[in-house]
């Protein structure tokens, strides 16, 4: 290349936004600074480097084939691959190959951009158009998107079953006036334009009449809006034909609950949360000693209520509102009727899902209040029977107690016996020649012996169950009087391993954060 050339080329190469390299041989033989930054190395890294060592692996043989189209001329048009960079990072680049001659030998001038941010853009879009047909798709509700001219653009699988026409049938082919029956049709067009004026000018939601591929009507609500920058709607229906049959089953129910209120065969009445009585029945009429009339005329139940009661009922009634848990259910109170007798009785209430208002039923209790004082009468004489049964039972814990200081004397025989039989002869063996971990075994034995006499080791067993049979083995070790290096050498492990066995005897005794003498402590445990 003359020295003009090369220094236009150099010119160019350097100054250029985009990435330009030079391949002789395989090799990387030229490259600008737009190049290298791509992959994170520097140019003079990447000269003398095979060219395809920073593709990625997977891409290699397509970007092989790719140039040798290009450089053939059978490709005119950039092809696309990932590189990975010096630090391991994934980048796209866009690539156009042409044949040259470097240095008076065959060569390829590779031309490339960075393309990284416009993949990443165009991964997101895709990621969030999948989003949006998942969610039209699973949204639970019949929707579709409807054109400007009315056509229906998309529909979902709940649509389709509403409809009873699959999305073939619908979507870029029908209007959906062909779905609205007809006394509905001419408003829901006059909606349609008005949305596309002023989207606030037509109703969001409504009611109509749907008819299906069958021909049958169903009765659905809509809810439709307008999708921002663009002439389409979107467009969701539920189906409440069966609201409008329960609306019919719940006229039915009233007269049916009115009918069972009158003959249940219980006094009962309504409430509202004023305490008006807003409806009797018969059995409260001949409870209370009123008509209905008088109570459905604005009367309060705290009326019939005796006034030992009313401040505790009062606070029921309105605890009942803020939380029907808050308040019982059932309970007893004195009820005054019209005549001024009093009558004991005992009241079911709850409130009337959805409402202020309570139910509540009464249920005369007055001859059983008067059979329990017979009762309680006859309980008096059981309770002298009883007395008879528990000086029974005083002798049989007289005997028992024999026991227990039978069990106590035969405890006290067999630290007697050990004391005076085993203990004089331990002693004298190690008054003898015993030394080192012989010594240490012998007083263990010891140890052993009076722990048997005394809860030492059972109190460590069962009060502190968490303690591994190595902590028992060390506790016992310390409470004896022995150190570290002691203990260490005997059980031949080493002194931290020790160290860290007596820290979690603290933690489980509780004694981490005290400044109690653990083997104190452990000597206290009789």
């Amino acid at each position: 290349m003359p020295r003009e050339g090369e220094q236009i080329y150099k010119t160019i190469s350097d100054k250029s936004f985009a990435g330009i390299y030079v391949v002789q041989d395989g090799c990387f033989r030229n490259v600008n600074p737009s190049a290298a930054a791509n992959t994170g190395f520097t140019p003079a890294e990447l000269v003398g480097m095979k060219s395809d060592s920073r593709v990625h692996p997977q891409d290699r043989e397509n970007v092989k084939k790719n140039a040798r189209a290009m450089l053939r001329g059978e490709r005119t048009s950039p092809h696309e691959f990932r590189i990975i960079t010096k630090d391991g990072d994934i980048r796209w680049i866009m690539e156009t190959v042409s044949s040259i001659s470097y240095e008076g030998r065959p060569a390829i001038l590779g031309n490339s951009m960075d393309i990284t941010d416009r993949k990443r853009t165009e991964e997101r879009l895709k990621a969030s158009e999948d989003l949006y047909r998942t969610i039209f798709e699973t949204t639970g509700t019949a929707t579709i998107i409807v054109e400007e001219d009315t056509t229906v653009h998309l529909v979902n699988t709940e649509f389709e079953k509403l409809s009873g026409a699959p999305k073939e049938y619908w979507e870029n082919k029908r209007s959906w006036t062909e779905f609205v029956h007809e006394k509905d049709r001419e408003r829901m067009l006059l909606y349609h334009q008005l949305r596309r004026s002023d989207p606030d000018a037509a109703p969001r939601n409504y009611e109509f009449s749907l008819v299906d591929r069958r021909g049958d009507v169903r009765e659905v609500i809509i809810t439709i809006s307008m999708i921002p920058g663009t002439r389409r709607s979107v467009a969701s229906f539920a189906d409440i034909t069966q609201r409008r049959l329960a609306e019919e089953r719940v006229k039915e129910s009233e007269i049916l609950y009115r009918t069972l209120f009158e003959t249940t065969g219980t006094a009962t009445i309504i409430v509202e949360e004023d305490t008006t009585v807003s409806l009797v029945n018969t059995e409260f009429e001949q409870l209370s000693g009123s008509p209905k009339q008088y109570w459905e005329s604005g009367r309060s139940w705290t009326e019939f209520v005796h006034e030992r009661d009313r401040e505790r009922m009062l606070r029921y009634h309105y605890l009942r509102r803020v939380d029907p848990a808050a308040a019982p259910r059932n309970y007893e109170f004195s009820l005054v009727n019209r005549d001024g007798e009093v009558r004991e009785v005992i009241i079911t209430i709850s409130m009337i899902p959805g409402t202020k208002k309570s139910i509540a039923s009464f249920v005369d209790i007055t001859e059983r209040k008067r059979a329990e004082e017979t009762l309680k009468k006859r309980e008096q004489e059981l309770h002298d029977k009883t007395r008879e049964l528990e000086e029974l039972n005083a002798a049989l814990r007289v005997l028992l107690r024999r026991r227990e200081e039978d069990k106590v004397e035969l405890e006290n025989t067999f630290v007697t016996g050990l004391n005076k039989l085993v203990m004089p002869y331990i002693q004298t063996m190690k008054k003898g020649a015993v030394r080192g971990n012989d010594l240490i075994c012998l007083n263990i034995i010891e140890s052993n012996l009076r722990d048997i006499a005394s809860p030492f080791m059972h109190r460590l067993a069962t009060e502190f169950l968490s303690f591994t049979p190595r902590e028992l083995q060390i506790a016992q070790l310390i409470k004896e009087g022995k150190t570290t290096k002691e203990i260490a050498d005997f059980l031949n492990i080493s002194p931290p391993t020790v160290e860290i066995h007596r820290h979690h005897i603290r933690e489980k005794l509780g004694l981490k954060k005290r400044r109690t003498n653990l083997r104190t402590y452990l000597a206290s445990l009789k």
